[in-house]
């Protein structure tokens, strides 16, 4: 039995590593055209590339994973099938459920990865992308500060450098005129220094000896006011740092934050986050449903031969994305529970699957490619009749 399930194994590890690869760059194509604009647009190196894509792989493989799995089932079984194994291994008298007993195996171990990278991986990824860029647009606010120009790098204000110091990037000779406040003020400073706040993804223009000139109309007066350290708070006008800025999203959040975020909702804002924090749990359990839905698609009879496991994976997905996108439809826009609408695609492919499951471990005629497309529900067929 033990050579049976390694041979089992050996089949499905080559589908699925080759499912991975396949879907994981399907899903990565949705943000091709982000990183291709942002590669071209901020002329950054291949380290940057290299950082965005090891950033990007951990947010999509928590989605990548369930679905290559289930691919890898249904690819597996498929070739037993074509090539007539199935039937030598049911004449030995190996049950169904013996045979997938291996796949429920597994299923356990890409359950746990699938927890760990939608979890762990994917806020890992998403608060290291958001660094990244942070770190990128800063690189071009200092770029941008050319000595003996009107600089409009920073939303709000106007900035005359007239020189920069290449060893300490120190800028000297400053003149600063800041719209941001009314009335307008003017501010200038001997010596100033960029400081990056990565903690609330800022910038902050640290200056050293200067004045800050106000003129109040409603007053009629000239204020003039002498510092030795003033600090003018920064806000990048480029489309990078506009990217970042902002709350974190709940995808973006650790389990312990996403509690602490769920505990101070309210409303419709706190059955968004309850529905996320349920969907966390139940698109992981989806590997265990699949480790039996992908072996009954996987023998089923079609004319087309292998290439019929390919179709029936692709429309099994499909079918739990509608049930996923209704779900999440029901939990935000309707008093629905929450709990329940998480899980409402898992009850749903579940019913079907072990309903097919016990069609095929009976040992009833396999079913058919024809047979599915023609099927008509138990009280259509007694309405017929």
């Amino acid at each position: 039995m033990r050579l049976i399930d390694r041979y089992i194994l050996q089949e499905f590890l080559a589908f699925f590593g080759i499912a991975s690869g396949v879907t994981m760059f399907i899903l990565l194509l949705d943000k091709l055209v982000w990183l291709i604009s942002f590669v071209l647009r901020s002329h950054v190196d291949v380290t940057i590339i290299l950082r965005l894509l090891g950033y990007m792989l951990p947010t999509i493989s928590g989605f990548a994973l369930p679905i290559a799995f289930l691919l890898g089932c249904i690819l597996t079984f498929n070739r037993l099938s074509t090539d007539s194994e199935y039937i030598v291994l049911q004449a030995a008298g190996l049950s169904f459920y013996r045979l997938i007993l291996p796949l429920v195996v597994v299923s356990g171990v890409v359950y746990a990865l699938t927890v760990l990278a939608l979890m762990y991986g994917g806020p890992w990824g998403f608060q290291g992308l958001r660094q990244l860029v942070f770190e990128v647009a800063q690189t071009q606010g200092h770029t941008q500060l050319r000595p003996r120009e009107f600089n409009d790098a920073f939303a709000g204000l106007v900035l005359y450098i007239e020189r920069v110091s290449l060893e300490s990037r120190q800028l000297e000779g400053l003149f600063i005129a800041d719209a941001r406040t009314t009335p307008p003020h003017v501010i200038t400073a001997r010596v100033g220094e960029l400081v990056p706040v990565p903690e609330t993804l800022h910038m902050v223009l640290r200056l050293q000896q200067g004045t800050i000139h106000r003129y109040s109309p409603a007053e009629k007066r000239y204020h003039v006011v002498h510092f030795g350290n003033y600090e003018v708070s920064l806000d990048l006008a480029s489309r990078l740092a506009r990217r970042v800025r902002g709350d974190a999203k709940l995808h973006e959040l650790f389990p312990a934050q996403l509690r602490t975020e769920i505990q101070q909702r309210q409303g419709k804002a706190y059955r968004q986050a309850i529905l996320y924090w349920h969907t966390l749990l139940a698109l992981p359990f989806a590997c265990f449903i699949f480790a039996g839905l992908g072996p009954v698609l996987g023998v089923v009879e079609t004319r087309s031969g292998r290439s019929g496991g390919y179709v029936f994976g692709l429309c099994a997905i499909f079918v739990y994305y509608v049930f996923l996108t209704s779900g999440k439809a029901l939990g935000e826009g309707t008093p629905f529970p929450p709990l329940l609408a998480a899980w409402l695609p898992n009850l749903c492919l579940g019913v079907l699957t072990v309903g097919l499951l016990l069609r095929t471990a009976r040992g009833a005629a396999r079913l058919g490619g024809e047979g599915i497309l023609a099927w008509r529900p138990w009280w259509s067929r007694q309405a017929g009749s």
